[in-house]
Order: C-alpha cells, then structure tokens, then sequence
C-alpha cells in the first residue's frame, strides 16, 4: 500500500513549483503578437483555495484548478498559428473559458457567455481567464479558435496535462484500458449508409425535354391529369461505395406535380421547361415539391443540358457514419448512433485507487475502432516515453497486430478473445482439442487444467492432473486403466504457445481467477466514458458536425475528465489529512495515508522488467 499524504494540496502545491519551470523551459516558444494587440491577457496568479469539511470549494473546481496549473504554456504551442499584426484574444484566455464552461456544465454556450458578461455571476471567471470590459468574448470567438487550432493542438495540449500529471506522481502507465465510446453528431441520418461526396453532384442530363415530354403526354391525355399528383425524376445513385452484391438503387432527384394557376403568382417553372403557353392554356401550374438543384450547364440545345442534383438521403454531415452499440437500457438489443467514436486510452493507477485519462483519438461512427488501438499507444509513446506492463481491450481489439505491439512493449494483453465464425458447441470443441479458452482435451477427453506459463518459451502448459481418478463417467474410468500417462505425476500434458495461437494463449491463461481479475480492470475505461458523457454531458448530444469539430470536442472531454478526476484526488487525501491530524495531533510528516491494496500477483506483473 502506497502512502497518500505527498498529494495533500499543499504537498502538490510545493511540487507544482518545480514542475512549472519544468514546462515552462520546455515550451518557450515566443508568441509573435505585440502585447498592443492583445484584447486579453492571461496571467498566471495562485490564488488562495479553501475547501470544506464536505468536500465544497469556495469558487468552485474553476478556481482551484486555475490557481495549481500555469496554463502559460498553450501560448507556446499554438504560437504559430498566430500573425504579428492584427487584434486577438490571448489563446490561453479563451481556453480557459471553454475549460470553465464545462467545468461548471454549461451545457449551451450561449448561456455561458451571458454568464461571463454579467457583473456579479462572470467576475470571477473573466479574473481567472484575463478578460476585461469591454473586450467581451461572444460564441463566434470560440468558434474561431477551434477552427484556428484544430485536433492535433488540442491533443498536444492534453499530452502536456498529462506530463504535468505524471511528473506530481499521478501516472505510471503500468495497466492501460482502451475503449471507445459512439457520440452522435448535430445531423439526421436519412437512410443511407453508402453516401459519398459523388451524391452532392448527381447529374440528370436532358431533363428540360424528359420534364417537358413528360407533361405533354398528359396535357394530351386530359384524363391522367390529376392535379397534386406526383410526379417523380428518378436516376441511378453514382455512389461508388456500395458492395458487388448489393446492387445501387435508383435516387429520387425531383419531384413535380400539377396544379391549378394562380394569376398572381405564376410559376417560374412553366418558362423554365418551355411549357408557359401551354399550361397557360389549360390552367396549371408546374410546381416542384422536392428536389434539390446544385448546378446547371446548359448546352447548345435542350438533350445537352446538365442538371446536377443533391441526393434526398444525404444528410448535412457527411463524416459521421453509423456505429452499434449495446443499448443502455437493454444489454440485450443493439442501438444505431449516427456519429463519431472517441477512442480512449485510461491510465489505471491501483496503488492511488484513480483512474486518468492520458489519450484519445476520433474516428467516424463505422471505423475500425481496433485499429486505433496502436494509434494511441504510439501517443503515449511519442509524447511521454512510457510503454505499459498491461494491456486491456474488449473484443473489437482483438487483432494479431494488437497483442504484437503490446508483446514488442513488453506488456501482457488481456484482450477479450472474438470468436468470429467459430463453432463453440461442445463436439466440435473437442473435436479440434480445446475449448473456447484454449485449454485443451485429454485422450480421455477430460478438459485440463492451467499449469503455469513458461515466458522464455512462451508457451502455456496444461495437464489432465489426473481427474479420472475422481470422475465418475465409466467410459473415463475404464480409459484410465489403460492410460499411458498415468505414471506421470501431474497425468497427460500439453503445451500451448503463443506462436501457434497468438490470440487464443495469453501470458496469463484465459479462464483461470488471475485473467478474470485483470478483466474486471478494463471496466476503468467505461467509467471514463460514462464521466465525459453523464456527468459533464459534454458527448452526450453535442451541437457539432464534421470530424474536425468532433475531434476537437472529444481532446477537451478527456481533458476535462482529467483535471476533474485529479482535484477531486487531491481534495480527498487533503480531506483525509486534517481528519488525521486532529485525531492524532502529530505533525503531517509522520501521518501515513494508505492507498488501496493491489493484489500481489497484479503487483508482480507490473513490476517486473
């Protein structure tokens, strides 16, 4: 058990000096804008925090979180995306006001800035930021800086969080968990799953005289017009990302109907299809109902003509894409999202008994989440240089290259096994020799049991251990008579490696208590997921379109799940601290603070070299 007591605030408060001029000389990139310019300015001022017995703070997480961190050092790194002329708001500034907007779950961001532009309620948060009247931030200036910045920025901002967070002691990056959470996007999916930017331009040529042949036919045959009555131009959909066995449909571009002439407002498209005189004469109108028009190339005559339309089905963001999961209000049934999926890796820390965020990417709603996996590994490795001893993933991360990243690190998987196509009923389970685990049958068909892993030959052994002795099926007990293996101690044996079964033999064995321990870890990375979705509300419904914005969004939840998760820490052991001095009326240095016990075969695992 690890002592608590240097994460009291006052301990992190006397590190925090230290680790500032650490950052600080790391990222001393100048900002190329003269102060003259600067509609806010930014300056880092520790502030005195009181927190109640309960837990309460005076000013609230926004205060205590801008008095221990110097966020300086984001004017480094977006410095170069900033000219030396022109007015502009300190990027540190409005940082800290989307930061405190969430912080405080303001869940609209109107709402937010009229927070900050009132006297009383906006005071403190325009203190903290550096705002001053009258340079008031309205929600386009936000807007602007996520545009300016972009996702890999606000990545690099999160990374140098979590380097604050390791160099206090926070992180070890011994066991990481990594799932993905679907958020849905500002966009009514309408049907399609195979759209492409091809459904933007559909091209009808020769639809002036196919609309115009159309609508003579029934001004010629009186009794086939029906005035309201639809009359729908239809093409072949040009996407290309349909499958060969799925054949394209037909798209409706546009959609026509007769109906009685108004004198005062004729329509447009009588002229346009050259067909004025004679609806005129008959006392319609041609009207469009649906059907949206992109572009027009006219050609020398009316066959030549282009009209290129937008496909109905298309819907407004054409980056999202459907993703499945499993409904939360019945694990049994599978629910659609229409939108992105934010991949996260979670740093579980079992001697502090907390659970940090330290990675994310954003992928579409119907990308291979598995992939990613090796994406935000090679984040941590990149940014910070640290490889973990555990790895955890469900089944969608079950791929070769997966558990070889991982074996190349040094780390052990325990990634859920997926079946696939596999037949798991019990004959044909033991008709190709082990089970859904990997154990394998004796002779005599007994399943046997784990006998340890030999890591130099990466191989796991198991052994009947002789359980015919007690069983009492006769065809096992009349086999055992005749047993070659019965002279041996631990009975039949059998050797699994990891070279044959590279995903079905793991270090530690599939089935066995220890594996189903370290499962239960991986629930770390739900919770996650559940903080930035149910507590913050920040990728429950967001009010943002396209993959970009959608990134951008997914960097600032895990950023704020993780100061959240680390003052919540502090406050604790801070709280914990006081009830200890009281009771025990002994100076801080001498109280001792345990942690949370970590089994002892978990604690060997992420201890070894």
């Amino acid at each position: 058990m690890r002592n608590l007591t240097p994460f009291a605030i006052g301990n992190i408060v006397k590190k925090l000096n230290r680790v500032h001029v650490q950052i600080s000389s790391k990222y001393n990139h100048p900002f190329p804008k003269p102060r003259i310019f600067w509609l806010s300015e930014y300056v880092y001022q520790r502030r005195y925090i009181k927190i109640h017995p309960d837990g309460r703070i005076v000013g609230g997480l926004s205060r205590f979180i801008s008095s221990l961190v110097d966020f300086s050092f984001i004017r480094s790194i977006v410095a170069h995306k900033y000219k030396s002329w022109g007015f502009a708001y300190d990027p540190v500034s409005l940082f800290l006001l989307e930061l405190f907007r969430y912080l405080e779950k303001y869940s609209r961001m109107k709402d937010f800035v009229e927070t900050i532009r009132d006297r009383d309620k906006g005071r403190h948060y325009r203190l903290y930021a550096g705002i001053k009247y009258p340079h008031w931030p309205c929600e386009g200036t936000f807007t602007n800086l996520k545009d300016r910045l972009g996702e890999e920025l606000y990545n690099q901002i999160l990374h140098v969080l979590v380097e604050i967070a390791e160099l206090l002691g926070f992180l070890s990056y011994k066991i990481l968990a990594t799932d993905g959470t679907l958020f849905p996007t500002n966009a009514r999916y309408k049907g399609c799953t195979y759209f492409c930017n091809d459904c933007e331009f559909i091209e009808f040529k020769g639809i002036i005289e196919n609309v115009r042949h159309r609508i003579l036919n029934r001004l010629n045959n009186p009794e086939k017009i029906i005035p309201g009555r639809e009359i729908r131009i239809r093409v072949e959909c040009p996407s290309t990302n349909f499958p060969e066995d799925v054949q394209r449909p037909k798209v409706e571009v546009l959609t026509l109907s007769l109906e009685e002439t108004s004198p005062e407002k004729p329509s447009i498209f009588n002229q346009i299809f050259n067909l004025k005189q004679k609806l005129q004469s008959a006392g319609l109108d041609l009207v469009v109902k649906r059907g949206v028009l992109t572009k027009i190339v006219m050609g020398d005559s009316t066959y030549t003509d282009s009209f290129f339309f937008r496909c109905p089905k298309l819907p407004s963001d054409m980056e999202a894409r459907i993703g499945v999961r499993r409904n939360p209000q019945n694990p049994n049934r599978k629910q659609k999202i229409f939108g992105f999926n934010a991949v996260i890796d979670t740093s579980i820390e079992l001697t502090l008994g907390i659970e940090l965020p330290v990675a994310c990417t954003t992928i579409a709603g119907n990308a291979e989440e598995g992939r990613h996996y090796i994406t935000n590994r090679k984040q941590i490795l990149e940014h910070h240089g640290k490889t973990s001893k555990i790895d955890l993933g469900d089944a969608k991360y079950d791929e070769h290259r997966n558990y070889e990243l991982s074996r190349a690190n040094d780390a052990i998987p325990i990634i859920d096994y997926n079946p696939r196509n596999e037949n798991l009923t019990s004959v044909s389970l033991k008709e190709r020799g082990y089970d859904q685990n990997g154990w394998p049958y004796a002779p005599c068909g007994i399943l046997t049991r784990p006998n340890g892993f030999d890591f130099n030959c990466q191989r796991a052994s198991f052994t009947c251990q002789r359980q015919c002795v007690s069983s009492k099926d006769p065809k096992i007990i009349e086999y055992a008579k005749g047993c070659p293996c019965w002279i041996n101690y631990h009975g039949f044996t059998k050797h699994m490696s990891i070279k044959q079964f590279p995903r079905l033999i793991t270090e530690i064995v599939r089935g066995t208590y220890r594996h189903k321990k370290l499962k239960t870890l991986r629930s770390a990375s739900e919770r996650t997921n559940s903080t930035a979705k149910d507590d913050f509300c920040i990728l429950a419904k967001p009010k943002i379109r396209g993959i970009k914005n959608a990134g951008i969004l997914a960097q600032i939840a895990v950023i704020v799940v993780l100061l959240k998760r680390i003052a919540k820490f502090i406050i604790k052991v801070t709280l914990d601290l006081r009830k200890k001095i009281q009771n025990n009326k002994s100076p801080p240095r001498y109280i001792y603070i345990s942690g949370p016990k970590v089994p002892k075969f978990v604690w060997n695992l992420i201890q070894r070299e």
